[in-house]
């Protein structure tokens, strides 16, 4: 079974390093806008392909990625995985990965250390 997350990364690993970087830097000043660039300096593609499931939802980041490609003219790569994503859609085998419950109390420490959610407690 073929997931979004391994569909994500094998149009990532046909990036060549300059490339990959142009995506990152997409990915950040898109306007979705979901992700920091402190978050995405360092971040290698398993990084990358985690925190655009978790910003964008599994779905939304397969349209996000198709987007970001196409702007950057890699036309036949955004092609091939929204093929591929509408195949294993149609068979009816696409896994999200995305385990509910599963890391909650991880998750939730991520969105609590957010700048946007951090308050003072008293």
């Amino acid at each position: 079974m073929t997931t979004v997350k391994e569909l994500l990364m094998d149009s990532l690993k046909a990036l060549v390093t300059a490339e990959l970087k142009e995506f990152k830097w997409r990915l950040m000043n898109t306007p979705h806008n979901h992700v920091l660039k402190s978050e995405m300096e360092k971040a290698d593609i398993f990084d990358t392909v985690d925190k655009m499931v978790v910003c964008f939802g599994p779905e939304e980041a397969v349209k996000v990625m198709v987007d970001i490609l196409r702007k950057m003219n890699q036309n036949d790569l955004a092609e091939q995985l929204e093929n591929k994503n509408k195949q294993a859609q149609a068979e009816g085998n696409m896994k999200t990965s995305v385990t509910v419950g599963g890391n909650s109390q991880e998750i939730w420490s991520k969105y609590q250390s957010l700048p946007v959610n951090r308050k003072k407690r008293k």
